[in-house]
């Protein structure tokens, strides 16, 4: 996308393009970065991309804005009777999964890298030595687990994990650098 050609909107859950506003999830990296996640249409195909926006882009304002946007809350209305309906499968109403296009990356510091592990199905985090108390309480906190097998403190690859892996990373740099 050339700046001078492409304009962007950038909203919690949507970026715009050129006018054609479609679906949008945002991540931010340690380092500032902000990734966004959207479908856009590539010779008439639907693909799934990361668009990546480092601090020095000068759209990067907007879209770190989009990504710290806290959701808003609906308001209140009076409870209504609904009308009984049958059951419905919990997953199908929350729509389409998008797709995990974190796999592969790492987060790294010193003396512990966080990977996202496609072949594990696993978002990982290893340590050269073995972690000090508060760097062990920190991966307690954030979820994960400590796994023998797999020598690595552990959590389900999903996009849940991958943000709780970034809140990790930023409190693994103050802890152990």
């Amino acid at each position: 996308m050339s700046e001078n050609t492409t304009r962007c909107t950038f909203t919690r859950d949507s970026l715009t393009i050129d006018g054609i506003t479609r679906p949008a999830e945002y991540s931010v990296t340690p380092a500032g970065t902000v990734f966004v996640f959207v479908a856009v249409d590539v010779d008439g195909q639907e693909r799934k991309v990361r668009i990546k926006i480092p601090a020095d882009d000068p759209r990067h304002a907007a879209a770190l804005a989009a990504a710290q946007e806290p959701e808003q809350a609906q308001p209140e209305q009076p409870a209504q009777p609904e009308p009984e309906q049958p059951a419905r499968d919990p997953k199908q109403a929350r729509g389409p999964v998008p797709d995990k296009a974190f796999i592969g990356l790492e987060i790294k510091g010193k003396g512990w890298k966080i990977v996202f592990d496609g072949s594990y199905d696993r978002t990982r985090v290893i340590f050269k030595r073995k972690p000090s108390s508060a760097a062990r309480e920190a991966l307690d906190k954030h979820g994960f687990f400590w796994s023998p097998a797999m020598q690595s403190w552990n959590k389900k690859l999903t996009h849940k994990a991958f943000r709780a892996a970034q809140a990790l990373a930023l409190e693994l740099r103050t802890i152990c650098g």
